[in-house]
């Protein structure tokens, strides 16, 4: 496989990894003793109140990884198993309750098993923080005129979008992506449903005018911040699509109606309260929520569509800043109906006797999303040893157990993993492969 060059400034080695066969990792140096790798790209940005997703020091980590955040719900068992894994494997002094909740010391903080780097946030964020190196947290305020900063190079990468895989293979950070678990969105209710969301003849055409229903309150999630967001509107724009195409004259007139009342925000929605961003909540000028080259489903270009920001204009609708705790308790407040939410949230809300259900939109608009994990290159020599048995216990039984427990769901087997190299004139190839 060609491998494209990769330039660092940093005096860290640098690390190429293969996966193929046993993801073992070799030195750059080993390979191409003048291989270096660019940092590129303004530092990551990340409000200062989503550091209750940072976990572990990277000063003192010998693991360092990247998680699409919306695991976070199974990812203190996930680890704490894995520090079972490290003694059964005979790796001798891990600190077996060192995860979790619990008054800490400094020598604590010390031992193996608290010897992690985490972070559970956003996927596109991490992509944006690999490449360039750095986070600033908490950048918003304008008294911030050195903002915290935290500066790490991480082992390994999950994400929920091949995509933002792609765009580190592209920079040379990645070269192989394996899947290794599945999830789906769900719309959260109170437990009886009493807003009937998605009730019959056809459900997801009940749902779809539910979701634009004037009387019906929706928990929807911060656009800018939450990278959930993309999977939501996709969700959306495919409810449309079957509502126009399945349903009656009279529900497409109805679903066209209740996007006219949303074409521009309501006073009091989030999209005419929010400021300091530039989003155009104009539904005709946003080219997510209107047809353009549909002619393959003879909706006419220009008819408006369902989309997140549909939503977000409607003068009811509660726009989330960290959607998995305000969607819930809202819904159990009695403040909103319906949220769109991870099964994977949904199910930790039933775990924890949330008084919660969920309307689970069909898989033709529901499409699952599939997590893959690729090691990075900018993976220390150090770190080689532990990053391959955490690599290897995420696709265990009994790590894919903890995700499955948790509501995520397993590979049916016909996934496809990825691998990346270059052509002779520098232009991505991707092979895809069934690991």
């Amino acid at each position: 496989m060609n491998t494209r060059h990769l330039t660092k400034t940093l005096s860290a080695t640098v690390v190429a990894i293969a996966l193929a066969g046993g993801a073992n990792a070799v030195s750059a140096k080993d390979k191409h003793k003048d291989d270096t790798y660019t940092l590129q790209g303004e530092c990551a940005q990340l409000p200062a109140d989503r550091t209750t997703e940072f976990h572990g020091n990277p000063m003192t980590s010998n693991l360092n990884l990247a998680m699409a955040g919306n695991q976070w719900v199974v990812f203190d068992h996930f680890m704490q198993a894995f520090n079972e894994y490290r003694y059964a494997r005979g790796e001798e002094g891990i600190d077996l309750t060192a995860i979790g909740n619990q008054t800490r010391t400094f020598a604590g903080l010390q031992n193996k098993g608290a010897d992690y780097f985490i972070e559970l946030i956003p996927p596109g964020t991490e992509r944006d923080q690999i490449k360039s190196g750095c986070m600033l947290l908490g950048n918003e305020d304008d008294r911030n005129f050195l903002p915290t900063s935290i500066q790490v190079d991480f082992d390994l990468f999950t994400s929920t979008n091949y995509n933002v895989m792609r765009d580190l293979a592209k920079s040379g950070f990645v070269t192989e992506a394996v899947p290794y678990i599945r999830n789906q969105l769900t719309l959260m209710t109170d437990e009886t449903n009493s807003s009937g969301i998605g009730t019959t003849p056809d459900e997801t055409i009940d749902a779809t005018l539910d979701l634009l229903d004037p009387n019906i309150r929706v928990s929807e999630v911060d656009h800018i911040n939450e990278g959930i967001h993309s999977g939501i509107n996709a969700m959306y724009q495919r409810m449309d699509e079957y509502t126009r195409l399945n349903g009656s004259p009279a529900e497409v007139a109805a679903l066209d109606a209740a996007l006219a009342a949303v074409i521009k925000p309501q006073d009091g929605s989030p999209a005419a309260t929010r400021t300091g961003i530039t989003t155009n909540f104009n539904l005709d000028e946003n080219p997510a929520c209107h047809y353009t080259g549909n002619a393959s489903t003879k909706i006419p270009d220009g008819t408006l569509r369902l989309c997140e920001f549909a939503i977000l204009n409607k003068a009811n609708t509660h726009e989330t800043r960290v959607h998995h705790v305000e969607t819930p308790s809202r819904i159990v407040a009695g403040d909103s109906d319906v949220g769109p939410v991870w099964v994977s949230e949904l199910q930790l809300a039933v775990n924890n006797e949330d008084p919660v259900s969920g309307y689970q939109p069909i898989d033709a608009v529901n499409v699952p999303v599939v997590y893959s994990v690729a090691f990075l290159a900018t993976m220390s020599n150090k770190h080689k040893r532990l990053a391959r048995w955490w690599y290897e216990f995420l696709l265990s039984p009994e790590g894919q157990q903890i995700y499955t427990d948790g509501g995520f769901s397993a590979l049916t087997g016909s996934e496809k993993g990825e691998r990346y190299s270059f052509d002779n004139d520098g232009k991505l190839v991707i092979e895809q492969f069934t690991p």
